[in-house]
């Protein structure tokens, strides 16, 4: 330890230890953050633990690394001759499946040139308005006597806002239930292949899964439990990966290196606390920044005499020069406490990689085994399964032919549709010829009943007048009882069209 520690204090660190003795001893101050950093630094025992286990650990690991790779070469040579006849099965399984593709892509193709024809007729609905004059018959139709189908890319007046009375086109006055039911007919034969075909490519995903993980597992030699495997580069091949017996060997190296380093950061732990001892006040310092640097530091340190600081005890009589020396020596070394502590630190770093990859090596060695013996398991599982996938095939080839006698009627259904939709266009223009005509024949029943009212109007006055003059010729020398209808109003009469 020779470099130097930055000083607790206010005051600049001195350049050198000697230089910081010739400007005066160390304070108690800067003593005890030197024996705080040193016990603090002593948490490097636990590094010691661990490099203790992992090195016990190693030799159970090498045991079985070797045990498991004398199998696993036994057992790779016992399932190359079953490959090459479940590859050629699985050849045959898989052309009942191409064939019904390609039949049902002729299929759909006929579909949609029927539905593509009947689009256009449902387009040409969408874009013919209905007449003004029918409008206003049709404004007050409940929304729920009217249902949308939406369709992709067909926009109609259903999805608007239902105080909408304007612009109504054909096309909201067809009965779409039939035509959603045609369709999702249609969506539902489609999907009960898609799920046939699904079904089948399942079966054959198996059976590939299985043949693929066993070559797989042959050809890459290892199978690594951590994932694939990384592709080695040039450099890679300069520097091999160390073997078994290297890696556990530089393991002992690593902590032979670390017992020497804390055995280094014990002493000089000791010593900071023989200066505290001969510090006035050394020990209430002590005890004072080790409770503010908390609970962590107050762990008792195997070897150490901590207790005996904050005790009131007489230390061993020590001379000035011994202890400007002490404190010489304490200066020196307090500098280089944190680069011990990361150097054992790096090698803990150093045994924990290795262990990671002595642990790998033995990963691999049980994956490989495992996978080995699931190997033999697939290849028996393989054989069993075979009667299934052979059925497999024959059940789509079934359900396929069914699937396609009804595409093809419901194909016709959309034909049908598509000649009702046209007429349904057609018959507008007679339509609007009917409306027309109508319109007329209320316009003369309107001007007859407006003649008509104008006669009764003036009936009505001209009664009216006579009443008036009867009552004023009469009316004082009749009395009220004998004829309550003298005086009474005339009927007046209405000429107004009759309730429907």
């Amino acid at each position: 330890m020779s470099s130097s520690e930055s000083s607790a204090s206010d005051s600049p660190p001195p350049s050198s230890p000697e230089a910081s003795l010739q400007q005066g001893p160390p304070s108690l101050e800067r003593i005890v953050v030197h024996f705080v950093a040193a016990k603090r630094s002593l948490t490097s025992t636990a590094h010691l633990w661990r490099a203790n286990e992992i090195v016990t650990r190693s030799r159970a690991l090498i045991e079985e690394i070797a045990v498991l790779n004398a199998r696993n070469a036994f057992a790779r040579h016992r399932v190359d001759d079953q490959l090459d006849i479940l590859h050629a099965i699985r050849g045959g399984i898989a052309e009942s499946g191409d064939v019904a593709g390609d039949e049902f892509k002729d299929t759909v193709a006929a579909l949609d040139a029927a539905n593509d024809r009947l689009q256009v007729t449902l387009k040409n609905l969408q874009q013919t308005v209905v007449d003004s004059s029918l409008q206003r018959g049709v404004a007050s139709v409940d929304d729920s006597e009217v249902v949308g189908f939406g369709r992709p890319g067909l926009e109609t007046a259903r999805g608007e806002s239902p105080d909408r009375q304007t612009n109504k086109t054909l096309y909201d006055f067809i009965d779409e239930y039939t035509h959603a039911d045609l369709l999702n007919s249609l969506h539902a034969l489609i999907d009960s292949y898609n799920d046939a075909k699904d079904t089948l490519n399942a079966d054959l995903g198996t059976f590939d899964d299985a043949l693929r993980t066993t070559t797989d597992t042959l050809q890459e030699g290892t199978i690594s439990s951590s994932g694939p495997q990384t592709k080695r580069t040039l450099y890679d091949s300069l520097t091999p990966d160390p073997t078994v017996t290297q890696l556990f060997r530089s393991m002992g190296g690593h902590a032979a290196e670390m017992a020497t380093l804390l055995h280094s950061l014990v002493s000089h732990y000791d010593l900071c606390v023989t200066a505290l001892k001969h510090t006035d006040g050394g020990g209430a310092a002590a005890k004072r920044a080790m409770q503010q640097a908390g609970a962590t530091l107050l762990k008792p340190v195997p070897g150490a005499e901590e207790e005996s600081l904050y005790e009131k005890t007489i230390p061993e009589p020590m001379s000035d020069d011994e202890r400007i020396e002490m404190l010489r020596v304490l200066e020196g070394d307090a500098g280089q406490v944190e680069d011990v502590s990361s150097e054992i630190k790096d090698h803990s770093d150093g045994m924990e990689a290795h262990y990671e990859r002595l642990s790998r090596h033995a990963l691999e060695a049980r994956a490989n085994h495992k996978a080995l013996r699931t190997v033999f398991d697939q290849l028996h599982s393989i054989k069993t399964a075979l009667p299934a996938h052979i059925n497999a095939s024959r059940v789509f080839s079934d359900t396929w032919q069914s699937i396609r006698s009804g595409i093809a009627n419901r194909t016709e259904d959309l034909a049908g549709l598509h000649v009702t939709f046209d007429e349904f266009l057609a018959s507008y223009a007679s339509l609007l010829r009917e409306v027309a005509r109508r319109k007329a024949a209320e316009a003369q029943m309107r001007s007859l009943a407006a003649q008509a009212q104008k006669e009764l109007d003036k009936l009505f006055a001209a009664d009216g007048a006579a009443r008036e003059e009867f009552t004023r010729e009469v009316g004082g020398s009749l009395p009220g009882d004998i004829w309550p209808g003298a005086r009474e109003a005339g009927v007046r009469w209405q000429v107004r069209p009759a309730e429907r």
